[in-house]
């Protein structure tokens, strides 16, 4: 070899010592033991013989050095040295050459041709055993093993021999070389003959023999299914290669062979002895995975017929044609086809479409694949493999489907949840590849899209299992979406939903558990609670533009199902849906009727000859249609989509509201029609129940959204159409007021919005009052009305949202220019309405209904008037006396009817009420200062004064809407012009001739109580005496004791009010002249008159004294000669002690005289109540005022006081207390008068004694009150010393340790006390308890 090819060729090398020195290898046994670890067998050999084997292996390389390589240094050459350096058995090292880019200018060649006696003997070398069918080792096999090795790896390996050799054998010794490679790598598991065959450069027709020899189709063994697995490998690993190498019929050779081996392992016919379940699975997987990557790649070439569709086309496919060498013939595209129509049936089988010929696969992934290469088979040659489609989709639905039942383990459940999960991903791609195929090329297969849907739902919708398919559904829908047109696709998905739900309602019919009570879930929302409502899912799946198509189609078959249940219309089986990826009508309702594979169609069978069963499904299925719309019309995302449409988009949302409103339409009028006919069955009645309330919020959703142009107009369009139902136009008006909500005055679609306004202004000014009677006319009459009122929310909306917050600018003039005409409208309609109305509750008019219709858009009126009033503001002026007028006629006609009635006002006369409250309020609110003339009309008789206004509790709406329009009237109209309405209106009611009307001479004097306190004292000045006036008329009342109690109580208030904004000078004058207004005290000529006069004016004083406190003082004293007449002519009248008492003032009584009037006595009460509050002023002021006048002023109320303790006090006494009717009727009235039970905050004589004792401050003056006391303490009479008892312990508490002094003189009385009755000795121990402890020492020795 150093010498060169020219002094010793390699042929002659060969034929002189190498071959024979081969084949004594070949037949020596000794070549070394065979073992785990080649190194160990090749040490087992002779390093000599070692050396010699390798020299002869080189040789089959092939290789020619045509250079003597001595002083390779000096003149250049260089050998490249390819493979590195291989172990020797001396252990040193030895060159190994390979043809390569040799820049030396082709010093290395091969033989060429490859020498046959070097093929025979390499081909030797490369077979262990002589007998190849052999798969027991032997003991020549095992020599030969380790010379097979080396022959691979000196020989094969190399790239000189695998890349100059090889690809120049014939085919036959490349098959046979191949094959021995192969039998080296699967019987001998040798690694080195696995990597060189994948070295090898084979083409398509070396593969294949590969697969032909050493499988047996009926008895496969591991090792040809090993061969297969591993042949299967190398061709994934060469496919890069391949295309450029082979022709195309080369690659459908390969193709076939590779579906052919498919079909022999997976033949139910070829027995199972020769290999296991699982090594069978994994070799057909290995072999499924090649031809998906081989038909994924080599598309264009696999295919029977490319046709160019152009002249570009045409010129490109004759050049690959000629880069191939030729082209397909018409009888290889034929023999093709039926190829791959047998090859789909195959892979149908494989997912378990046909179990009695083909072995299904049990491996997900496995059946992924099939799936896989069949949508790949589809793309090559549709209109072949479409037929395959359908039953592979019905074994991917039942793949899908998981047992109902297994008794595995908690970690084969796991696996199998994590298998499933695998197994749907892979179906679901399959799935969105085989269904767009199937849906493009089944009608070139005379097959439908209903035949698909039938087939799928019905392994998707089983009973009970819903949840369980739900995946598969989705990946169905995904699949549909991704057909060709987007039109096609919405028809599709849209014939999906109502084949799942014509099923669904088809399982209804089935047995199933209902709790109890559940009778109405039929036609609900929740319709049969334990069934998963998987046409939502479907819609779920969608984008937003789909659904809305959807939702059209869907809305088509509803129509059609509505006519046909109420027998206006047939379903024929003949029909055409116009649309070949849309089922007709008539399928699904199949579907329905007999569920999926079920025998018998609908042929033209009447709704009403239906068997009830039927007739329920399809009731369901109809109005599952018209939720499912409405389902996908209220999701945010559809909304968002019908928002911002444009174009065909916009066209297609109002395409669906034109639908909407005809079937909203004929829904309604179907129900009215079926409502007045007759009985219904439950079932159908809660159907026509439930069908127009999906169809209005169909049409509500869809309204609210519509892109603005096409909104207004399709509002204009069906308020201008007479045609159009009444309902569908009142919920137009609805939704256009909800739509015009969301605008604001300076957004770009406030334009067009406000010349809405004039349609609206049309409705309203509708006159229905020229109707004529009957049944018909009030008909008609309602529904005039209920479009007016929905115009005038409407307006209302309107205003609200278009009228600019600033009154100038242009926007302002623009929008007052359209309202204005509107408020003219709406104050027209509001005079006629209330005119109407007033006159036929005069009449006392037997049409009702007229009555409540008008009532109601009086109240509609009332408010748009609110609402226009209070935008509006001053631009009104001219409509203000059109506005007020009805307003306040129409409130003192519904007050009159309600005030004579005990019962609460009916729900028409309380919105009424309220309505026109709120009207008044806004005007008072926004032109308080042009109410003037309207004062008078405003507090008449019956109108906000009226009673009827305040009935019901504190928190009733029309009590609180009448506070409120009081509190604006007193608030905001100035005070001088109020008050003479106000004192005017008081005087008509407490002075008329006629019936006095007391309360509502309340809310009159509450008016002006709240005006006072909201106005300032400059204001007040100019009016004080107008308000005296007429708050002297409210004291001059002269009713029961309750109503004038009442009056008394508001009066008070009122006058309290003016009093505190006036200054202490001003106080007194006005005091001076209630003085007067009341008159002398103890005028027998003045009689009853004078008691209720005092009775007033010592409440007043009551509430000044508890209020200014000390500031009153000085106004106590100037009457305090009347302070003390009136107790003197209390004790005389109730104490009937003296018998005669001198004086002008003075009654003279006798001791048995009865009381003749108790009124005489009433003032005592308040009296006793202003004295309490005055004294207790003083005491905190240090008592000087009590001590006044050297005594005199204490001792003259002290000895009146103290008498008072003695009284006998008459049963029907009238006494104010905050006792409960049953406490009253157990407590005396000398109890509440004297002893203070439940009049602490009313006025008594023990609260009085105890202020006056507290105010006086000293022993000197404590000692003849605490003698009055104890006096009282030591009477006869158990109430007497009850009351005493407790003014002594309310004294001692209040004094305190100053009041121990007279202790002493209490003892002796206290120590009889104690031997009392127990509440009387309760009272006396606490007493005795509370002087120990003030004085820190023990009693009981003075009490013995």
């Amino acid at each position: 070899e150093k010498a060169g090819e020219e002094a010793f060729p390699l042929s002659k090398r060969w034929d002189r010592a190498g071959r024979d020195i081969l084949d004594a290898l070949l037949s020596n046994s000794h070549h070394g033991t065979t073992t785990n670890d080649d190194d160990a067998v090749l040490l087992a050999v002779p390093p000599c013989v070692g050396r010699l084997r390798d020299v002869v292996l080189s040789m089959l390389k092939g290789v020619l050095v045509n250079d003597a390589q001595q002083g390779a240094d000096d003149d250049g050459m260089g050998i490249r040295i390819a493979v590195g350096p291989s172990r020797t058995y001396t252990g040193g090292r030895m060159r190994s050459y390979s043809i390569g880019a040799d820049p030396s200018g082709g010093r290395f060649t091969s033989l060429d041709p490859y020498p046959k006696s070097m093929l025979r003997a390499l081909l030797a070398s490369l077979s262990p055993s002589d007998d190849e069918t052999t798969t027991e080792s032997s003991s020549s096999s095992s020599a030969r093993l380790p010379l097979s090795k080396r022959v691979v790896e000196l020989v094969i390996s190399r790239p000189s021999w695998s890349d100059g050799i090889f690809p120049r054998l014939a085919r036959a010794s490349r098959n046979d070389v191949a094959s021995a490679l192969l039998a080296l790598r699967v019987r001998y598991d040798d690694e080195g003959a696995g990597m060189a065959l994948l070295g090898l450069p084979l083409k398509c027709a070396d593969i294949v023999p590969l697969l032909e020899r050493g499988v047996d189709g009926d008895d496969a063994s591991e090792l040809d299914m090993a061969a297969i697995v591993f042949v299967t490998d190398c061709i994934r690993g060469k496919l890069d290669t391949l295309g450029a190498a082979n022709s195309a019929s080369d690659l459908i050779k390969l193709s076939d062979k590779l579906f052919d081996r498919l079909s022999s392992l997976s033949s139910t016919k070829s027995g199972a002895g020769g290999g296991d379940s699982g090594g069978r699975d994994y070799t057909r997987v290995s072999i499924l995975q090649t031809l998906l990557d081989i038909h994924s790649r080599y598309k264009a070439q696999l295919s029977p017929s490319t046709k160019p569709s152009s002249e570009k086309d045409k010129s490109k496919l004759s050049a690959s044609k000629r880069k191939r060498g030729r082209s397909r013939s018409h009888s290889d595209v034929g023999s093709s086809l039926k190829a791959l129509a047998s090859q789909a049936d195959l892979l149908v089988g494989l997912v378990g479409g046909n179990a009695s010929a083909v072995r299904p696969l049990n491996s997900g992934r496995g059946r992924a694949l099939s799936l896989s290469l069949l949508t790949r088979l589809c793309e090559e040659s549709p209109s072949t493999v479409v037929a395959s489609l359908l039953p592979a989709l019905m074994s991917v639905a039942g793949a899908s489907s998981p047992p109902s039942s297994s008794a595995a383990s908690a970690d084969d459940d796991e696996k199998s949840a994590k298998n499933a999960k695998e197994d749907m991903r892979g179906l679901g791609a399959a799935l969105r590849a085989i269904v767009p195929a199937y849906c493009a090329h089944a009608p070139s297969a005379n097959l439908t899209l209903f035949g698909l849907l039938e087939s799928l739902v019905g392994r998707i919708v089983v009973p009970g299992r819903e949840g369980e398919n739900s995946t598969l559904l989705d990946h169905l829908t995904e699949a549909l979406s991704h057909l060709g047109r987007k039109e096609s696709s919405i028809d599709a998905i849209a014939s999906l939903t109502a084949c799942v739900m014509a099923l669904q309602a088809f399982n209804l019919r089935r047995p199933r558990v209902v709790s109890s009570g559940d009778d109405d879930s039929e036609m609900s929302d929740s319709d049969d609670r334990d069934t998963v409502r998987l046409d939502i899912r479907v819609l779920a799946s969608t984008t937003s533009a789909t659904k809305i198509g959807v939702s059209l189609a869907l809305l088509g078959y509803a129509e059609k199902l509505l006519s046909y249940i109420c027998g206006q219309s047939s379903i024929s089986e003949g029909e055409h849906s116009g649309s070949e990826m849309k089922v007709n009508t008539s399928e699904v309702v199949a579907l329905a009727l007999h569920g999926s594979g079920g025998e018998g169609g609908i042929s033209s069978t009447a709704y009403s000859k239906l068997p009830e069963e039927q007739q329920r499904s399809i009731l369901y299925l109809a109005i599952n249609l018209l939720q499912s719309v409405r389902d996908a019309l209220a999701s945010r995302l559809s909304q968002r989509f019908v928002r911002r449409s444009q174009g065909d988009d916009a066209d297609l949302c109002l395409r669906l509201w034109n639908e909407l409103m005809q079937t909203h339409s004929s829904t309604l009028r179907a129900h009215a029609k079926l409502v007045d006919g007759g009985e219904m069955k439950p079932t159908e009645k809660k159907f026509w129940d439930a069908a127009p309330i999906a169809t209005s919020d169909c049409l509500e959703n869809l309204q609210n959204v519509l892109p603005v142009p096409h909104f207004l107009a399709s509002v204009s369009s069906a308020l201008t159409d007479e045609s159009v139902d009444t309902f569908i136009q009142k919920k137009s008006i609805r939704l256009l007021a909800n739509r015009v909500a969301e605008l604001s005055f300076d957004s770009p679609e406030a334009s067009l919005f406000l010349e809405m306004v004039p349609d609206l202004v049309a409705q309203v000014s509708v006159d229905w009052s020229t109707a004529a009677g009957g049944e018909a006319s009030l008909a008609s009459r309602r529904r005039i009305v209920v479009m007016q009122q929905g115009a005038l929310v409407a307006i209302e909306s309107f205003v609200r949202s278009l009228y600019p917050s600033t009154e100038k600018g242009k926007l302002a003039a623009n929008a007052a220019a359209v309202f204005l005409p509107a408020l003219a409208s709406v104050s027209r309609l509001l005079d006629n309405t209330a005119s109407s109305w007033i006159k036929a509750n005069e009449k006392g008019n037997s049409e009702s209904g007229v009555a409540d219709v008008e009532c109601q858009l009086l109240s509609s009126s009332s408010l748009c008037v609110s609402t226009l009033v209070t935008t509006l503001k001053a631009r009104c002026l001219p409509q203000l006396p059109s506005i007020i007028k009805p307003l306040v006629t129409s409130l003192k006609a519904v007050n009159a009817l309600l005030e004579d009635s005990n019962e609460q006002a009916a729900s028409t006369g309380e919105l009424l009420q309220l309505s026109i409250l709120k009207a008044l309020q806004a005007i008072a609110e926004t032109l308080p200062q042009f109410l003037l003339p309207y004062l008078p009309l405003l507090y008449s008789r019956h109108a906000l004064s009226s009673k009827a206004l305040r009935q019901g509790n504190g928190d009733h709406s029309v009590r609180a809407a009448a506070l409120q329009m009081e509190a604006a009237l007193a608030t905001k109209v100035q005070i001088r012009q109020l008050i003479p309405s106000l004192t005017q209106a008081l005087s008509n009611n407490l002075q008329s001739e006629g019936s006095v009307n007391w309360e509502e001479a309340c809310s009159i004097i509450n008016v002006m109580s709240t005006a006072v306190e909201s106005s300032k004292r400059s204001e007040l000045s100019p009016i004080i005496g107008k308000i005296f006036n007429g708050l002297v008329m409210a004291y001059e009342y002269e009713g029961d004791d309750s109503s004038r109690s009442h009056v008394l109580l508001n009066t008070n208030t009122c006058l309290l009010s003016l009093i505190m904004k006036l200054s202490e000078a001003q106080l007194r004058p006005l005091y001076a002249r209630l003085r007067e207004w009341r008159g002398g005290i103890g005028n027998e000529s003045e009689g009853l008159g004078s008691a209720a006069r005092r009775y007033a004016f010592w409440s007043l004083s009551a509430v000044l004294s508890k209020s200014l406190r000390s500031i009153f003082l000085p106004c106590l004293t100037s009457v305090l000669t009347d302070v003390v007449d009136e107790l003197e002519i209390a004790v005389a009248m109730l104490c009937q002690r003296a018998r005669k008492v001198d004086g002008s003032k003075r009654r003279r009584v006798e001791e048995t005289d009865a009381i003749e009037d108790l009124e005489e006595v009433k003032p005592l009460q308040p009296l006793l109540l202003c004295l309490e509050s005055a004294l207790k002023a003083d005491a905190h002021e240090g008592g000087d005022w009590t001590r006044g006048d050297d005594n005199q002023r204490y001792k003259m109320i002290l000895n009146h006081l103290g008498k008072l303790l003695l009284a006998q006090v008459p049963k029907e006494m009238t006494l104010l207390s905050d006792l409960t009717p049953k406490e009253q009727a157990s407590t005396s009235a000398y109890q509440k008068l004297v002893q203070g039970v439940g009049t602490l905050e009313h006025g008594n004589v023990a609260g009085c004694l105890t202020a006056l004792a507290a105010a006086a401050g000293n022993e000197q003056l404590w000692k003849p009150l605490n003698f009055a006391v104890l006096e009282a303490c030591a009477h006869k009479r158990s109430e007497v010393r009850k009351a005493g008892i407790s003014c002594l312990l309310s004294i001692i508490e209040t004094i305190g340790e100053e009041y121990m002094v007279l202790l002493p003189e209490c003892l002796p009385v206290l120590s009889e006390l104690l031997e009392d009755d127990d509440e009387i000795a309760g009272m006396a121990k606490e007493c005795v308890r509370q002087g120990e402890e003030l004085l820190g020492e023990s009693l009981e020795d003075s009490l013995r």
